[in-house]
Formats: C-alpha cells, sequence, structure tokens
C-alpha cells in the first residue's frame, strides 16, 4: 500500500510539472497564458482578470477612452473638424459631415495614448530593474525583492504610476493569494507588451530553468536593459525638438489660410463655391493630413 501511494504521488507530482510548463513558456517572445482573459470595464476599457480571483489589472496592449476621456475628446476633435470644414470649403453641410472623422480618428488617438503608456512603463521599469538587482545581490528571492521594490518606487513615483500599480498588484498576487512566479511574471510580460519586460522575465526563467548564476545573469541583463532605456530617453530627448518643430509646420497652412481669409478675402474667392476650387482645397486638405502623419512616423524613432 506504501509503495503504491508513492507511486500516485509520484505521477501526480509529474503531471502537475507538465501542466506547469504548459502553462507558462516563451513562445517567440510572447508568453502562453490560458488563465487571462480580456474583460471589459464599465467604460469599456480592456483588462484581464484571473478565472480564480476577481481582480484586474491595466492591460497595455489594448487601450480604449474611458467615459471621461471620451466626453473630451469627441467634443474637441469634431469641434477640429468642424472648423477645417469652415475653413477649406466655407460649406456648413460639409462642415458638419467633418465632424465625423473623430469616429475614425478615435483609433489612432488610442494607439497614440497606448503608446505613450507604454514608453512611461518602459521608463519606470528601469527603477524596477536597479532595485530587484540590488535585492538579489542581497540574497533576497523573488517575493522579497518585488515588496522591497514597492516601497522605493513609492518614493520615487506617485501611488497612480503605472509601475507602482504593477509591482502592488504582483505582490499581492504573490503574498495574498499564494500564486506561483511563473504566472505573476509572465502575466506582466505578456500585458506590457514592452520588450524590456518579455527580455527581463525570458532571462530569469531560463537561469531558474538551467540552474545557472541567477544574480549574476540577472545583474548584467539588467544593466543591459538599463543602458537600453536610457539610450531610448537620450532619443527621445533630441528629437522631442524636432516633433514641436514638425508640428508647428503642420499648423502653419491653416494658419496661413485663415490669414489670408481675414486680410484679403478677394484672393481666396475663386476657390470657395466652384467645382475647381472645391477640387483644389480637398487636395490641399489631404496632403496636409499626409504630411502631418508623415513627419509624426519619421521623428518616431524605435530602438
Amino acid at each position: 500500500m506504501g509503495i503504491g501511494r508513492k507511486i500516485r504521488h509520484s505521477r501526480t507530482e509529474r503531471n502537475a510539472v507538465t501542466q506547469d510548463r504548459k502553462a507558462v513558456h516563451p513562445l517567440n517572445g510572447k508568453f502562453a497564458l490560458p488563465f487571462v482573459r480580456k474583460t471589459e470595464d464599465a467604460d469599456g476599457c480592456g483588462a484581464p482578470a484571473t478565472d480564480a480571483k476577481s481582480e484586474t489589472a491595466a492591460d497595455y496592449r489594448y487601450y480604449r477612452l474611458n467615459g471621461r476621456e471620451r466626453r473630451r475628446y469627441y467634443p474637441i476633435a469634431g469641434g477640429v473638424g468642424a472648423m477645417l470644414g469652415l475653413l477649406f470649403y466655407h460649406n456648413l453641410p460639409i462642415a458638419a459631415l467633418m465632424i465625423l472623422l473623430a469616429l475614425p480618428c478615435r483609433r489612432y488617438y488610442e494607439s497614440y495614448l497606448g503608446a505613450k503608456q507604454r514608453l512611461a512603463l518602459s521608463i519606470q521599469f528601469k527603477d524596477l530593474l536597479a532595485s530587484l538587482s540590488a535585492s538579489f545581490s542581497t540574497g533576497r528571492q523573488l517575493p522579497e525583492a518585488l515588496k522591497e521594490a514597492e516601497g522605493n518606487l513609492s518614493l520615487i513615483y506617485a501611488e497612480d504610476a503605472p509601475i507602482v500599480r504593477e509591482v502592488r498588484y504582483m505582490t499581492s498576487r504573490l503574498f495574498k493569494y499564494r500564486e506561483r512566479e511563473k504566472e505573476v511574471l509572465c502575466d506582466f510580460a505578456d500585458r506590457s507588451a514592452c520588450e524590456d519586460i518579455v527580455d527581463f522575465v525570458d532571462v530569469y526563467f531560463t537561469c531558474l530553468t538551467t540552474g545557472g548564476d541567477t544574480v549574476r545573469a540577472i545583474r548584467r541583463a539588467s544593466e543591459q536593459i538599463i543602458d537600453k532605456i536610457d539610450i531610448r530617453s537620450e532619443i527621445l530627448t533630441l528629437t522631442a525638438q524636432k516633433k514641436y518643430e514638425a508640428r508647428i509646420l503642420s499648423g502653419l497652412p491653416p494658419l496661413m489660410l485663415l490669414f489670408l481669409q481675414f486680410s484679403s478675402p478677394d484672393y481666396l474667392a475663386p476657390l470657395y463655391g466652384t467645382p475647381i476650387g472645391t477640387c483644389i482645397m480637398t487636395v490641399a486638405l489631404a496632403v496636409q493630413g499626409v504630411a502631418f502623419c508623415w513627419s509624426a512616423r519619421i521623428t518616431d524613432i524605435r530602438v
């Protein structure tokens, strides 16, 4: 009877290990997370939630405007569209139709806000890496290192900072709900959509799996990731002026058109009320939009 229990117990352990390896494993830079599903809050924002708990966490792969942001976005975007319609066409029906441009432009605005949020998380992740590396060097394990990092980051950032919320969420899952480290870290790497975070998690679990020098490997990986983040920050600083210059240049043609309408309206009269003038204004407006998107893409340098 004792031997039978031992055999059944060993089989149970092997099955548990096999399921654990299937549940959490690197997959082309991403991690399979069967326990995470995408939900929506009251405002329509996507967020993952675990099957066992009702807690939710921010999903940085998707960004959806909440109710307050939508109430602020639609009047501004619709007003800009109406002003462009009146400025380029002097036609109220066309201006009313251009208000509808706020609907397709919402996707690009959400993409811009999502990229901005991921960039802030990546820059703040540098301080988390420094704290984790120091904790690992003193012999602490991951849960204790995250708990200590939570206190350190609270001294640097506000309570609603993305990295502070994420560290607090991970420590809650580790200490309160006793979840496995793989689930917690892989969930964070998958939701962050940040290459630096995915690389760190990959290095950490590779060291644990192969039995390498975890402290040394994590310290070297942290140094390389921190250098990469610093280079990205320097590039953003150097290109910030060019981005503002591109935005100013994109806004000059409508301002010049508005100035000519007030200073010499007869000069622009042939462009309004005629089919040829409408076609010319449409082409000018389209070129203006292409130039704005092109300048934004040129100044978007990724490392």
